[in-house]
């Protein structure tokens, strides 16, 4: 083998080896996606649960589209159980309309914390421990308290 070729090698090789891991850990991170909350209302078990949770207020136009402002969902583990968390507010009017939601697709759970003009509600029937849990991740998102 030629000097030259030999250099390139023994400098590029680490590279090269590389490159499938990054390649890998790229489409894993991707379909890893978090969603818009919106866009869990695509999946028809989260629709459905959610519905269902609402009850009366699935009639509430914001409440039923999840279309207003919102942050991508994320994980969180709430009494050692991981749920997806998301939370969304009403257009123009996310003060005093809001929600957060814990949802469980492996369990399928659903529970959630709704605020409209001063009044809370809690959905999905959740345990004492996951209201509590409910308050602070609400006060979190929407009252920006630790």
């Amino acid at each position: 083998m030629n000097c030259h070729l030999t250099y390139h090698l023994r400098r590029n090789v680490p590279i090269l080896l590389l490159l499938p891991s990054i390649f890998f850990s790229t489409s894993v991170a991707q379909s890893q996606r978090m969603l818009e909350p919106a866009e869990l209302l695509q999946n028809p078990k989260f629709k459905s649960l959610y519905l269902k949770a609402l009850g009366p207020k699935s009639k509430t136009p914001w409440l039923a589209r999840m279309d207003g402002p919102a942050p991508t969902t994320r994980m969180v583990t709430v009494g050692g159980r991981n749920y997806v968390l998301a939370a969304f507010c009403k257009n123009h009017d996310c003060g005093d309309n809001n929600a957060v939601l814990l949802y469980a697709a492996d369990r399928g759970l659903l529970y959630g914390t709704i605020f409209e003009r001063g009044r809370t509600t809690l959905i999905g029937n959740p345990p004492p421990a996951v209201a509590v849990e409910l308050g602070k991740l609400w006060k979190h998102e929407w009252r920006q308290q630790p």
